[in-house]
Formats: C-alpha cells, sequence, structure tokens
C-alpha cells in the first residue's frame, strides 16, 4: 500500500512540475514537508531544482531552525525564507492565536506567492491530519496559483514508514513527545495515544477551516 501511495505521490508531482511555470515546495522542518521534499529531490534526479519556501514565524523551536539549515545543507537546496517579524508585538505572541497564525503564516505566504510569481505550490497537507483538510483534491486551482498536495493519502504511519525506509534525519524534537510541531507558544508535546495535533492550539484547530479560506495549509 505504501508503495502505491509513493508512486502515485511521485506522479502527480512529475505531472505537476511538467506544468508548472513557476513552482515551489514549502518546507516547514516537520516530518511531513520532509517526505515532500525528498519526494521532490527524487522526482528531479537527486536534486531539488525549484525553490525550497520556508514561512519564519520568528517563534520557532531553535530545533526546527537547527534541523531546516542542516537539510539545506545538506541537500544543497534554495532555500526561501519569507517572515512577517514583528507584525504581532512580542507581549502579544500566541494570545489570539487565531490572528497571530494569520498574520505571522499566512501573510507572508501570500506575499510570497506574488513576490516569486509562484504558479504551483507543493505542500505536505495530508487528510488524516485534520478535518478541515479531508476534502482537499490532489491539485487544487486557487485564485492566483494551483496547490499540489501529493501526500494527502498518506497516513503518519506512512510518513514515518517512509522516513524510515529512505533513513532520513528527521527534528529531534519528535523523539521528546512532540508529534505535530508548530511555533513554541501554540505547540507542547502530546501524551500516550492522544491525536497526532492534540499538542497544537486547541482554538485554532477549532477554526482551521477559516484560516485555511484565509490561505493557510
Amino acid at each position: 500500500m505504501l508503495e502505491q501511495k509513493i508512486e502515485r505521490a511521485r506522479e502527480i508531482i512529475a505531472a505537476a512540475l511538467e506544468q508548472a511555470e513557476r513552482a515551489m515546495v514549502t518546507f516547514s522542518g516537520g516530518k511531513d514537508s520532509l517526505v515532500l521534499l525528498h519526494l521532490v529531490r527524487s522526482v528531479q534526479g537527486g536534486k531539488i531544482a525549484i525553490p525550497v519556501l520556508n514561512i519564519d514565524t520568528g517563534v520557532k523551536f531553535p530545533e526546527i531552525y537547527r534541523f531546516i539549515d542542516k537539510m539545506q545543507r545538506l541537500w544543497q537546496f534554495n532555500l526561501v525564507r519569507e517572515n512577517n517579524i514583528g507584525a504581532v508585538p512580542p507581549e502579544e505572541i500566541g494570545r489570539d492565536k487565531v490572528e497571530c497564525c494569520h498574520r505571522l503564516k499566512t501573510v507572508p505566504l501570500q506575499r510570497a506567492l506574488v513576490r516569486y510569481s509562484v504558479s504551483h505550490l507543493f505542500t505536505a497537507i495530508r487528510r488524516d491530519e485534520h478535518p478541515a483538510r479531508s476534502g482537499e483534491d490532489y491539485i487544487s486551482q486557487r485564485e492566483d496559483h494551483v496547490r499540489v498536495h501529493p501526500l494527502l493519502d498518506f497516513t503518519r504511519d506512512d510518513i514515518w514508514a517512509y522516513i524510515r525506509l529512505h533513513h532520513l534525519p528527521y527534528c529531534s524534537l519528535y523523539d521528546r513527545r512532540y508529534v505535530s510541531l508548530g511555533c513554541r507558544p501554540c505547540t507542547s508535546p502530546a501524551g500516550p495515544g492522544e491525536a497526532e495535533r492534540s499538542g497544537r492550539a486547541a482554538v485554532k484547530e477549532r477554526v482551521m477551516s477559516d484560516l485555511r479560506r484565509l490561505g493557510y495549509f
């Protein structure tokens, strides 16, 4: 089953790259975007030939920043960091979690799409990760670009199986009971058997559909 999902993901990536005038792939430093990045690399002959977009909120865990830099050195890709740091005063970060997420993630994402004239944006969302993502399509036409979601059918177990299969390094936070990585004020370790995004801020999870309409992943 995993082999079929991998082959399907590679086909989606290859077809989208063939159509794209200007493609970018997102990389958050998390396990899902790591797998996506590796798949793009495998489709492109062992080299990531499209820019890699990281949305830097300024309040990620140090381990995430170090891991992103490590992978950039290892795979030698063109890392593009976009941010809106300063849009939320330091004392207010994480207070209104929805507005904070919108200003620090969605706004710089939309700016990057315009700045780099992105026609196709590859993201690592999965259907089983959140109900707001369950109805997505592999290819999703937006107003000014196309979203490409090659990992939609992957499960969390599939992601970790892929990482083990290809002996990929991953962010050390996963070894400390973090199961879904976000910003420090809104992310905590999960307990045994808890849902994948249980460590994320509950209020943001409840309004994920609204955030996605604003342009969030």
